[in-house]
């Protein structure tokens, strides 16, 4: 049995649920170090769990020879095992009239292998109760597999194969671009997403992230296998990665696993992610996306946002609390309960590697298109103005500190965090200063914060509706754009 003083001992995670609202306190030494692999040099960072406070695994970061990046956290709470392997490369990564194919790419990885075929992926993975999935987003493509610890072995012989040896067959490809044209002809039926995409599009015009991952009707139909085999070849290299596993293991063991299924992958120059920062809206601009017979606006108001290594990152997400979390919320309370005028409104920052967007999101009849607009606006402007006050800080920072908590429960919550630290270069020490730095937060310390990040007199209006009923009462709001929806 571990003694508390090993830095790997035993966390009671039910302990820590209990007490984050008090103290969370998290690893506190990062110690520098150097071991061998197969004779190789590569480098780890051991960080122990400190003493005091509430303790969370220990966890070390190594380089294996080929570039990638392992990290590993021992968490027995149960006999679990989430092992998540991402690569910097997204949609933003799409070559010019191929877009969609990083996200193509991903979905065909459990399509079958040189040596399984979907089906028996599938078999294999239900057969010890576990999960296999890959997706991608804007800026990285994810394979994660879960499992007991006992069918370790057999699971990253698994994941492995996925990952490095997928057949791409043709039959599959065209499958996977069928789906996806009709999942593209099918948009506009989800007016939900379809004005997200519409908003995304209008920010990030003249970006790599102005296309939805999901690619464009006129790309998809012509990405072919050939173009899948070059851009997995390419873009899927293990310096261009980051393998966290955490759960019920020896490390040592395990990281004897992740060698021998990925130390022979070979290393490859790659292409960096895109850099880009996007421009701000100058002033208000209105744009109205026009599909017939809708009954419902769907309404986008906001502008460009932040990165996620942002110094404010968490203040800013303790400001949105604010704003739209709960029923008690400035947005929630004013736009749902006394006017009645939604469902549902909320706002939202997507925060990556580079600035993504701060939106408030939210839907109406067509005849309140202008009255929802007016009054979100006129909430934002009593946010921006101030004052603040110590009871809905204090109910925000719960809420962010209660949802942190939640995360580090789990295996896969605690192997994305630590990807995230990898992935957006946050300091190694983002945990152990998370806690303190959202309960040290007063409304006087977030006014600034709200008036530099709330946007109100440089925004983009994104509507979604049938433009012949809403057109004209947006007149006098701004400049306005009408787009017929593709």
């Amino acid at each position: 049995m571990r003694s508390k003083g090993d830095p790997m001992h035993r966390v009671s995670w039910r302990a820590f649920r209990r007490t984050t609202t008090r103290s969370l306190q998290l690893p506190a030494l990062i110690v520098l170090l150097t071991t061998s692999v197969f004779g190789q040099s590569t480098q780890t960072v051991d960080v122990p769990a400190p003493v005091g406070g509430v303790d969370v695994p220990a966890w070390t970061r190594t380089v294996l020879p080929n570039g990638l990046v392992v990290i590993l956290m021992r968490q027995d709470e149960n006999p679990l095992v989430h092992a998540r392997l991402t690569l910097r490369v997204g949609s933003s990564s799409d070559p010019k009239g191929k877009e969609g194919l990083a996200s193509l790419t991903a979905e065909l990885l459990t399509a079958g292998t040189a040596k399984r075929s979907a089906e028996q992926i599938a078999t294999d993975t239900d057969f010890v109760g576990g999960q296999l999935s890959a997706t991608s987003d804007a800026e990285t493509t994810t394979v994660t597999s879960q499992f007991l610890s006992r069918d370790t072995a057999r699971q990253f012989d698994l994941l492995s194969d996925v990952v490095l040896r997928p057949a791409f067959a043709a039959a599959e490809v065209d499958r996977v671009r069928q789906q996806r044209l009709g999942e593209i002809a099918a948009l506009p039926e989800n007016s939900g997403r379809y004005a997200d995409i519409q908003y995304e599009s209008v920010l990030m015009a003249g970006t790599p992230y102005a296309h939805p991952s999901v690619g464009l009707k006129s790309s998809v139909s012509t990405i072919t296998r050939d173009d899948v085999v070059a851009f997995h070849t390419a873009a899927y290299v293990p310096n261009n990665g980051v393998l966290a596993i955490v759960g019920a293991f020896d490390p040592a063991a395990m990281m004897k696993v992740a060698e021998s299924s990925f130390g022979a992958w070979a290393k490859r120059a790659v292409t960096p992610p895109a850099t880009c920062a996007p421009g701000r809206i100058a002033g208000r601009r209105v744009v109205v996306v026009d599909y017939p017979n809708l009954n419902q606006a769907q309404v986008r108001i906001g502008d460009i946002g932040i990165a996620r290594n942002d110094p404010d990152y968490a203040a800013i997400q303790v400001a949105n609390a604010v704003l739209s979390f709960g029923f008690s919320s400035r947005l929630t309370e004013e736009i749902r309960v006394n006017r009645s005028l939604t469902y549902r409104i909320a706002s939202r920052f997507s925060a990556g590697v580079n600035p993504g967007t701060f939106a408030i999101t939210t839907f109406t009849k067509n005849s309140t298109t202008r009255e929802i607009i007016d009054a979100t606006l006129a909430e934002v402007k009593k946010f921006r103005d101030g004052p603040l006050t110590d009871a809905e800080v204090d109910r925000a920072k719960n809420i962010i500190l209660a949802r942190l908590t939640q995360q580090l429960e789990t295996p896969s919550g605690l192997a994305g965090m630590l990807t995230q630290i990898e992935i957006f270069g946050l300091p190694k020490d983002y945990v152990e200063t998370l806690g303190p730095s959202i309960r040290g937060i007063t409304p006087a310390s977030l006014q600034p914060i709200v008036r530099k990040n709330f946007p109100l007199d440089d925004i983009v209006i994104v509507v979604f509706t049938t433009a012949s009923e809403t057109k004209t009462q947006l007149e006098g709001l701004a400049p306005i754009e009408v787009r017929k929806a593709e």
